[in-house]
């Protein structure tokens, strides 16, 4: 396998990061829809399912990022870790949690943890995606 060009890593990370901003719609839909149905267990599972898939795609464009800025983080707590160092978030320790949320969530599935973490995607999870969001349409903006 040849490795990725600068101009051909750029690209990606900016490809990722048009998934990422879809796929936030999506978890903003999911929010609304909850909020009008807080007891509909379908928009309770379309919730917890659009932010695994934020989170998977925040990490990953993350990754990209940073590999394009030549630091090599493969594994998500890593490429937190470095995102945090250099910047590219602003609390670290909640996309800890959030990663750890995320590892909760794919391997089970009970209702009182499926509220629990509805109200933690909502309350404060969603807020740190947004922020990432735009942080990295301030990067792109600011490229020349």
């Amino acid at each position: 396998m040849t490795p990725l060009g600068p101009e051909q890593t750029d690209v990606r990370w900016k490809q990722r990061f048009d998934n990422l901003q879809r796929a936030l719609r999506q978890l903003e839909a999911a929010v609304q829809a909850h909020q009008a149905l807080p007891d509909n267990e379908l928009m309770v599972i379309a919730l917890i399912k659009a932010y695994e898939f934020c989170f998977e795609l925040s990490w990953k464009t993350l990754k990209d990022l940073l590999a394009w800025n030549g630091i090599d983080a493969k594994l998500p707590r890593e490429v937190i870790k470095q995102a945090f160092a250099h910047g590219l978030l602003e609390n670290g320790q909640i996309w800890i949690d959030m990663l750890e949320q995320r590892n909760q969530l794919t391997h089970t599935y009970d209702q009182a943890k499926a509220e629990a973490a509805t109200r933690l995607i909502t309350d404060r999870y969603l807020t740190e995606l947004l922020w990432l969001r735009q942080s990295l349409l301030q990067r792109l903006e600011d490229e020349p």
